[in-house]
């Protein structure tokens, strides 16, 4: 039998209570779903310490889902949207995933926006 927050007896898990995804663990229930931002740094496409302290100010979250990040040049469907596929993209998220890292689990939300695709994104 568990217990609510005012000891009072219930069959229902708390969404303060940890749990595990898989083989990580996760200090509470609370789950913070992807989003897209569209704040990275143009024409890099890269974080920077704002988006680290964006993530960690939200770091009470048992796991933090980021931002959609496209996977390549020609899957970027959106402006000012974060990649992950040059070197200085991959540095500016391990700033991001530093900060987060020391409060909570953090997972990337990878994008490839397919056929909705705008032009002015694409280098072929």
């Amino acid at each position: 039998m568990l217990f609510d927050h005012d000891n009072k007896k219930t069959k229902h898990k708390s969404l303060f209570t940890p749990t595990n995804v898989g083989n990580i663990p996760v200090k509470n229930r609370i789950f913070m779903a992807p989003l897209t931002r569209s704040r990275s740094i143009h024409p890099e496409n890269t974080q920077t310490a704002l988006h680290a302290l964006y993530y960690t100010q939200r770091a009470n979250a048992g796991l933090i889902i980021s931002e959609a990040t496209q996977i390549s040049q020609q899957g970027q469907g959106y402006a000012w949207t974060p990649g992950i596929h040059s070197d200085a993209q991959i540095k500016s998220w391990q700033t991001v995933t530093q900060a987060v890292h020391t409060w909570r689990a953090y997972f990337l939300s990878v994008m490839a926006c397919g056929r909705y695709l705008a032009q002015c994104f694409s280098t072929r």
